[in-house]
Formats: C-alpha cells, structure tokens, sequence
C-alpha cells in the first residue's frame, strides 16, 4: 500500500505543476480566473503531502523520495507527450533514464 501512497503522491505534484503551468498561462485571464489554478495547486500540494506522510509510515526516506519524485518525473514526461505542448528530447529522455536507473539502483 505504500507503493500507491508513493504513485498517489507523484500524481498530485505532477497535477500541481501542470496547474501552475496553466496559471502562468492565463495571465490576461481576470484576477478570479488566475486564482483557480493556483488554488488547484496548492491543493494538489497539499493531497501530495498527505499521501506522501502516508507512505513514510512503511518505507525508508532515501528510498521513498527518490521514487515518489521518479513518479513525479515520468507523469511530467507522460503530460508533456499527451498534451504535446512540451518538447521531449533525446536528452531530456536520456536524463529522464539515468534518473530511472539510480532509482532502480536505490531501491535495490
């Protein structure tokens, strides 16, 4: 159960970044209209956090962070192919592998 608290986690900060993103976005929108993004994100923050204090309970630090954030990463990469408004490169898909290999070296 800890291993979805982790994932759970890993989707909550990517859905942050992605209403951040989105906030930076609507900049010529009305002031209550560029609080929603915000507010969806801290909100999302805050899920993460909670889910992410969940996992803690059963998992070590150095072996729970590294994953949640190589959650975090590969949901990142997955709404940058989907939405494709961001560019996937050849290195960033490289930095992308080496992360997940020190991750599969640190869990082991």
């Amino acid at each position: 159960m800890a291993y979805l608290w982790l994932i759970l986690s890993g989707a909550c900060s990517v859905a942050a970044s992605v209403a951040l993103k989105a906030a930076g976005a609507a900049q010529a929108a009305p002031l209550t209209t560029q609080a929603l993004p915000y507010l969806a994100a801290v909100g999302a923050y805050g899920l993460g956090f909670g889910f992410y204090a969940l996992a803690l309970r059963h998992l070590d630090l150095t072996l729970a962070y590294p994953l949640m954030v190589a959650c975090a990463i590969a949901g990142v990469f997955l709404y940058g192919l989907v939405s494709g408004t961001e560019s996937i490169t050849a290195m960033r898909m490289a930095g992308a592998a080496f992360i997940a290999v020190g991750v599969f070296l640190i869990s082991k």
